[in-house]
């Protein structure tokens, strides 16, 4: 298990590098003991406790001046492109895929900042993998 500070650090670490997991649903570490949730929620069907839905459908493309929905992560997916809420495993499906084909842009004085940079963005993009593919809402699995 991952320490407190640890978690805080990740956290952190993912509302600079994505700005939309800054977000109660998307906190490290994501557990069925922490939250309650021992599986993903089906975006065409589930809702949140809320009642909001778990899919907004979406008009096209995500761009950087794409608005973000607290929440929810806006790309391509099953239902085709929408906002997909951060209780669906599409979600972070989708943050990866965005993480993967945009890269931070490193020039070729390569600093220990833009290292930093770098890594950070694979660290993150790590955890959205693993969760994307993730059989139940839980960063242990």
């Amino acid at each position: 298990m991952v320490s407190e500070s640890r978690a805080r650090e990740l956290n952190a670490l993912f509302a600079s590098v994505v700005p939309e997991l800054d977000s109660p649903y998307a906190k490290y570490p994501l557990t069925a003991s922490s939250g309650g949730r021992n599986q993903w929620v089906d975006p065409g069907k589930g809702k949140t406790s809320k009642g909001e839905p778990c899919f907004i459908a979406g008009s096209g493309g995500w761009t950087p001046a794409t608005p973000t929905k607290q929440d929810y992560a806006y790309g391509p997916g099953p239902l085709g492109f929408g906002y997909y809420h951060f209780l669906t495993r599409e979600s972070y499906a989708v943050l990866y895929g965005r993480m993967q084909s945009s890269p931070p842009v490193a020039c070729c004085a390569f600093t220990s900042g833009q290292r930093r940079i770098v890594n950070d963005h694979e660290e993150v993009k790590k955890i959205m993998w693993y969760r994307s593919l993730g059989s139940v809402p839980d960063d242990a699995q």
